[in-house]
């Protein structure tokens, strides 16, 4: 399930692709290249490029989502604050809350 902030899968994130099900393996359903042995080097060596690039480009727009989604939230946060910071005078009563007091 994609995440509302990354717009990715944890899975995405850290392996550069979408997870592969157990019934997937029994129907070829992710695009895959006959490897032999004169070109396993050279696919393994493509294959890893690759990953390396679209996980770098995944993370990247993720850390963009991210940077995005804290903005929308700051902003929602500051919407809620009032304009002007509530000023006190001497004889007004405030409440006095002690965050220090332990619980019984």
């Amino acid at each position: 399930m994609k995440q509302n902030t990354t717009q990715a899968t944890l899975f995405e994130l850290i392996y550069s692709r979408t997870a592969t099900l157990p019934v997937e393996i029994e129907v070829n359903t992710y695009p895959t290249e006959p490897i032999t042995e004169e070109n396993f080097q050279e696919t393994l060596l493509r294959r890893t490029y690759n990953l390396m690039k679209t996980l770098e480009n995944k993370q990247r727009k993720a850390a963009d989502n991210i940077q995005k989604s804290q903005e929308k939230q700051k902003e929602r946060h500051d919407n809620q604050l009032p304009d002007k910071p509530v000023e006190f005078k001497i004889g007004d009563k405030v409440l006095l809350h002690h965050t220090k007091v332990e619980k019984q």
